[in-house]
């Protein structure tokens, strides 16, 4: 592919958001502001389905390549825009979900043989999708953290080809690239959705799952580790507190930071892509490494989070009870 190719996608991708942009508005496909949202104006919903469109221009320039994959990603993307639309039972999209997941195993080729690690692999295969989707709760978080990850994946994708089918790189990140331009404002111009959001997790999860294979070792899914740790030890924060973790809230630490520090989208955003950059160059370095080794880099990569995620989220909470009993005291 040559630079000029390149720009032709960008340029293509970019005039087909303005498209939808105005197909959106058009039919009113906006964002409601709830308990989960961090702004309050009403804003268009579902820019990210750019990122199916996406993986639809790699389809067909590859000559129809992946076609498990693609079928299960449209599938994730459909539920997920009518979702967007509709709000959906959650056993719907999550049927549909695991449904993804499995066109993505075959897609790969490797299958597992017994049922209950076959279990296992759905299973974290949609939490990885829900959990990408519950942590687009800001402006830039998804794009910024896309960039860092489909990025990455790229650069390895070039050092060491896993994928016969790299065009899907170049199309994906080109479509991350332009809906960053419409999504990481001060007043983004448009939302990813849960189209957007679980589109994007259905294409890397794939990613993902073709570097396990090939290098034997499940390094990669550090790749995920600051959304990973933030969601689920948001989950069970929230379960602790006997919460339906499905409904919207604002306690992942992200929120925390935006809602009680009052810091900006963006800049929050992008901490949280700078902080995964970092993990990256270090799982990229430790990618040849012994089993050993690797286990005891991502065992501490995961505690540092972890520990991280959980002073800071109480020195947080904590501000916020003495604010608020402060405020009783003296009204």
């Amino acid at each position: 592919m040559t630079f000029t190719f390149y720009l032709v996608i960008t340029t293509a991708l970019f005039g087909t958001e303005l498209l939808y942009l105005q197909v959106a508005e058009r039919f009113r496909i906006v964002d409601k502001p709830n308990e989960r949202s961090s702004h309050t104006a009403q804003t268009i919903r579902g820019g990210g389905v750019l990122f199916w469109i996406a993986a639809l221009g790699a389809f067909i320039y590859t000559q129809f390549a992946f076609p498990y994959f693609f079928l299960g990603l449209t599938l994730a993307a459909a539920i997920s825009f009518l979702d967007d639309l509709y709000t959906l039972p959650n056993r719907y999209r999550i049927g549909v979900q695991f449904v993804a997941v499995a066109l993505l195993l075959r897609e790969t080729g490797v299958w597992p043989t017994e049922p209950w690690v076959w279990l296992i692999v759905l299973v974290v295969g949609v939490g990885t999708l829900n959990a990408y989707n519950f942590m687009d709760g800001i402006n830039g978080i998804t794009a910024f953290y896309s960039l860092v990850t489909v990025g990455t994946l790229w650069y390895w994708q070039v050092r060491q080809p896993v994928l016969a089918a790299d065009s899907l790189f170049a199309f994906v990140l080109a479509s991350v690239l332009v809906f960053t331009y419409f999504n990481a404002r001060r007043k983004a111009v448009c939302f990813a959705g849960d189209v957007g959001s679980v589109s994007i997790a259905v294409i890397i999860l794939y990613m993902l799952y073709q570097f396990i294979i090939v290098h034997q070792t499940y390094l990669p899914i550090l790749l995920l580790a600051v959304y990973g740790v933030d969601s689920v030890l948001t989950i069970l924060h929230r379960l602790y507190l006997g919460q339906n973790i499905f409904q919207a809230h604002r306690l992942h630490l992200f929120q925390l930071l935006v809602h009680r520090l009052q810091w900006p989208h963006l800049r929050v955003s992008a901490l949280y892509a700078l902080l995964q950059l970092g993990i990256n160059a270090m799982v990229l370095a430790a990618v040849n490494w012994s089993t050993a080794a690797q286990l005891g880099l991502a065992g501490l990569i995961l505690l540092t989070l972890s520990v991280s995620y959980c002073v800071l989220k109480l020195r947080l909470m904590s501000a916020a009870l003495v604010a608020k009993q402060n405020v009783a005291v003296h009204p």
